[in-house]
């Protein structure tokens, strides 16, 4: 009997095939496909940073809000991620600014964990000082982050890179509208679209190596989000350096962009005690010693928390 006779849909990886047959073919075989064992999604994988990732191994011990701090600064990012019914449409753009200790990366962290719980997380991707020449896998790392959240978006994407694997290569604004912005349309198109807009997380985009690709990253997500081209709000995290300011400034760019400043304040004591009376408390109970020691003193927590001056 004839091997594919009456066969469909059929996906054959890493064959090879030889043809013995001794007669004609009678039958029908439709939409057989046959590929080398490597999909355009596994190509993607390898041009991205696995690493950058909120909940990737790399970030086990990543900063995060201690219950019961920064709860405004939380609620405003997923507030303005997840509104409520019935709310006015949030400005596709928050960018999140402040200086070096002040708490930036515990926040994203934690929006992101809540964003995600809520359904709302399309992708996050946390820029390293020790992963320093990540500008050409930012959008590869996003869109297959994204493939692994929408299934149609999925599909679309595999057969994108299987045909022009190069364009891993290709400049990122060219990478990011062959590998998100129009996947994303033709799915829109032909009714497929997610349904509801989700939130893509980008920390530290100050840390990205030069300061032109932290500049370009913002205008390429800021054309996007003026044309509506795709169904994302982009949440960025990072210190004010003078050329990400004069981007997020900039006529075009803050017109679709909500700011929001995470200061050195005094105001933030309160919160820093609360992180450090709770640190403290666990150290006391993995050293199986009463929480209701005395240590440290309340003049030790008070000593610690002027100290900080209000970094976080």
């Amino acid at each position: 009997m004839p091997l594919f006779t009456d066969s469909q849909n059929t996906t054959i990886n890493n064959s090879n095939f030889v043809d013995q047959s001794i007669g004609p073919f009678n039958g029908s075989v439709a939409n057989i496909s046959v590929t080398n064992g490597q999909t355009g999604i596994d190509i993607l994988l390898e041009a991205s940073n696995p690493d950058a990732a909120y909940d990737s191994s790399a970030r086990d011990y990543a900063p995060r809000c201690q219950p019961g701090t920064r709860e405004q600064h939380i609620e405003d990012v997923v507030g303005w991620g997840a509104p409520t019914v019935g709310a006015d449409n949030p400005l596709p753009l928050f960018w999140m600014k402040g200086l070096a200790g002040v708490g930036k990366s515990a926040i994203a962290q934690t929006c992101a964990e809540k964003l995600k719980d809520l359904g709302r997380l399309g992708a996050a991707f946390f820029f390293a000082v020790k992963v320093r020449d990540n500008a050409e896998q930012f959008f590869p790392t996003i869109a297959y982050q994204l493939s692994t959240e929408f299934p149609d978006y999925h599909d679309l994407l595999d057969q994108r890179i299987r045909r022009d694997r190069t364009i891993l290569k290709k400049t990122m604004a060219i990478q990011f509208k062959a590998l998100i912005a129009e996947p994303f349309q033709k799915l829109e198109k032909t009714g497929k679209g997610i349904g509801r807009r989700v939130v893509i997380i980008v920390d530290g985009l100050d840390e990205c190596e030069k300061a032109d690709d932290q500049s370009r990253i913002i205008k390429i997500i800021a054309a996007s989000a003026r044309d509506s081209a795709t169904p994302f709000r982009w949440a960025f995290f990072s210190r004010p350096e003078p050329h990400i300011e004069a981007s997020f400034t900039s006529d075009d760019v803050a017109q679709v962009t909500h700011k929001a400043e995470l200061p050195v304040s005094d105001d933030a004591n309160s919160d820093i005690e609360l992180y450090l009376r709770s640190g403290f408390e666990n150290i006391l109970r993995h050293r199986n010693i009463p929480v209701t020691s005395q240590w440290p003193s309340d003049n030790d927590i008070q000593t610690l928390v002027k100290a900080s001056k209000g970094l976080f």
